[in-house]
């Protein structure tokens, strides 16, 4: 199998920034008054920014939905303006593939603005070439359609695109949908010990388990054909 591009996810994959986003969670539920269910920011991982404010409308926060989605898009702009750093090693990766010709893409259920400033902050932005979030495309990660759109605009079947998640349910939207996937280790949103899915469940689901990305440098390099490497290394 030879690949023709790679597809990102970003909190807690290209980005170390579920930390914030935990944070954030219960934050914002204080300053409204109301009561934050335990684990709420795994539940809320998994939904788009507008699913997120309509289940925070439905614990008892005034306001549209749009304007709970501007709130929380305020929260977390300044955190990626500033703060959040890359997963160890990412950057050096997203610039091995494309100095080998693999295109990449964002996949994110986050906000664009937020995500493109932290993603210039760390030098990374140049290197992606597509940019898609579940707000543009109307679905969120129970879906498959943001990653079918990023897959497309290269021309690539969904076979000839690998997917990088952290999160069990992104998974298995991707498999699903005939991607192969490499799952990064983030034990903030979901595949840490005690979280909803074990590392060793994650670990099944996924064609490869990745706990720093150095680990994809040195098993590619010198990389004589990174998109074939790469490919049969997936499986």
């Amino acid at each position: 199998m030879r690949l023709q591009s790679a597809i990102f996810d970003m909190d807690g994959t290209l980005l170390d920034s579920m930390p914030m986003w935990r944070d954030i969670t219960y934050e914002y539920a204080q300053q409204k008054g109301i009561h934050a269910p335990e684990g709420l920011h795994r539940t809320l991982n998994r939904l788009s920014l507008e699913q997120c404010a309509e289940y925070y409308q439905g614990l008892g926060v005034p306001g549209t939905v749009e304007e709970i989605a501007q709130e929380l898009s305020q929260c977390a702009l300044e955190g990626y303006r500033t703060r959040v750093p890359e997963k160890p090693h990412a950057g050096e990766f997203l610039r091995l593939l494309q100095e080998n010709h693999i295109h990449i893409a964002v996949a994110t259920a986050s906000n664009r603005e937020g995500v493109l400033a932290a993603l210039d902050r760390l030098g990374m932005l140049p290197l992606v070439e597509e940019f898609a979030t579940c707000t543009e495309v109307g679905k969120s990660k129970e879906h498959p359609d943001v990653y079918l759109r990023c897959a497309e605009s290269f021309g690539a079947a969904p076979e000839e695109s690998v997917v990088f998640e952290d999160s069990a349910y992104a998974i298995r939207t991707a498999k699903a949908a005939g991607f192969p996937v490499v799952a990064v280790e983030d034990g903030i949103s979901g595949n840490g010990e005690g979280r909803l899915e074990t590392r060793e469940g994650i670990a099944r689901l996924s064609d490869f388990y990745l706990r720093d990305y150095e680990e994809l440098i040195q098993a590619l390099t010198p990389p004589e054909d990174l998109a074939q490497s790469l490919g049969e290394l997936l499986g």
